[in-house]
């Protein structure tokens, strides 16, 4: 029934939560599980002199990424568990879909950020958005 988990974690603390349901739900059901980390692409650059700040920030992001993509796949593979990772760069639920519908997932695992209704309406959510436009099950996990 389950053999392609997508798991997004971004280093919270849901996040991990839901690395926990994704490891459980893969050993069930012998599933492979691909762990994303998305850089959030939208750094605007007002100045040239501006540009070496952002291109900083834009690295740690990146090693940031790396770490928990690298912790998340020794927890998977300490239990047996095939895992692959990816870091893509721009805004998180547009790339976790597009990766989704690419990799033919039958399933998609976040943690909710559990955000008051109304930042939630103002802001919107990663979780929100993709279990609404998601072609395949979403488990969200608080």
């Amino acid at each position: 029934m389950l053999s392609r988990i997508l798991i997004a974690l971004d280093g919270s603390s849901s996040s991990k939560k839901a690395l926990d349901y994704a490891i459980s739900l893969a050993k069930t059901y012998h599933a492979t599980l691909t762990i994303i980390h998305v850089v959030h692409g939208r750094a605007y650059v007002a100045e040239p002199s501006d540009l070496i700040a952002t291109v900083r920030v834009v690295h740690d992001l990146e090693e940031q990424g790396k770490r928990i993509l690298e912790e998340a796949k020794g927890v998977a593979q300490s239990v047996g568990i095939g895992v692959d990772t990816i870091m893509v760069h721009g805004v998180p639920a547009e790339e976790i879909l597009k990766k989704s519908e690419v990799g033919k997932y039958d399933l998609i695992v976040l943690g909710s950020r559990g955000r008051t209704v109304v930042k939630a309406l103002l802001l919107g959510s990663v979780s929100d958005r993709v279990s609404h436009y998601s072609k395949c099950p979403v488990l969200i996990v608080r």
